[in-house]
């Protein structure tokens, strides 16, 4: 009985909170970009196909996670609307295409906001400031630094074909290591296959944020025995949410979101679920 009472009660409460939503708005001019999203009743997120560690992951329940996931449901909370994730893109390009053609309203998938990229969309404000980072062969590394003879084939830089990491590594490459600016840059069409390459020895290095290197190497079996991570020193990739250039009203909202994680409490939260384990 009591049971019933108490899922009673949170389901009122539930029908309340949506209905003061609908009085806050209707008695509010709201600007055509956020109506037309609180019209529908749902917000449609771009969030990439496949897992990319913590930011985005399905668990052994196939049920979505991480720290992009807990955003996007709280952008959606916090308008009052229901979340759909469209996972139609295969690449971080193809993320933000689908923002670009309207086929979804924001993108949150641990997208880098680069100049490239901001020609054609708008950026929100940073929610994460990762470093630019390196998962290294330790032994391939340490005949370099001996100043062994390593065969060509293996001095390869491996890069994510259509992610931001394919313009990082042509600013960077030179200021990464000395002794690997020999090396020479591979696209890998996913970073599964890369990242077993790197451990397997057959490649020196796989470029990618920090915080995927810190899961990797957490996670993955017998990764911290065969791979390091190497940080790039001054050298950031700022995560943001992506929005159409013809929406500058839910621009000024996510970013007031954005700000608002700041100061709430939210980002701390989220380090602490996403991210304190993997460091």
């Amino acid at each position: 009985m009591f049971k019933f009472i108490s899922f009673f009660i949170k389901k009122l409460f539930y029908i309340l909170l949506i209905q003061f939503f609908f009085i806050q708005y209707a008695n509010a001019e709201i600007p055509p970009d956020i109506k037309k999203i609180i019209s529908r009743g749902k917000i449609i997120v771009a969030l990439k196909t496949g897992n990319y560690p913590p930011f985005f992951y399905e668990d052994e329940k196939k049920k979505l996670k991480g720290y992009d996931i807990d955003i996007a449901q709280d952008i959606a909370k916090n308008l009052g609307v229901s979340l759909e994730f469209n996972r139609n893109a295969n690449t971080f390009a193809d993320v933000i295409k689908l923002v670009e053609n309207d086929s979804a309203d924001l993108a949150i998938s641990a997208i880098s906001s680069t100049l490239s990229r901001g020609i054609s969309v708008n950026f929100s404000e940073p929610y994460l400031f990762p470093n630019q980072s390196l998962i290294v062969n330790r032994l391939l590394e340490i005949k370099i630094r001996n100043n062994t003879e390593v065969d060509k084939e293996f001095l390869k830089i491996a890069v994510l074909k259509n992610s931001a990491y394919e313009d990082y590594v042509k600013n960077n490459l030179n200021n990464i290591d000395v002794l690997l600016k020999n090396a020479t840059i591979v696209k890998y069409d996913d970073l599964e296959s890369a990242l077993t390459d790197v451990i397997s020895g057959k490649i020196l290095s796989l470029f990618v944020d920090e915080i995927y290197a810190n899961y990797i190497i957490k996670n993955r079996k017998l990764a911290n025995i065969y791979v390091r991570r190497k940080i790039i020193e001054g050298e950031l990739d700022p995560i943001s949410i992506v929005v159409n250039w013809h929406n500058p009203n839910l621009l000024n909202w996510v970013n007031l979101y954005v700000n608002r994680m700041k100061y709430d409490g939210k980002n701390k939260y989220l380090a602490q679920k996403y991210l304190k384990e993997i460091k």
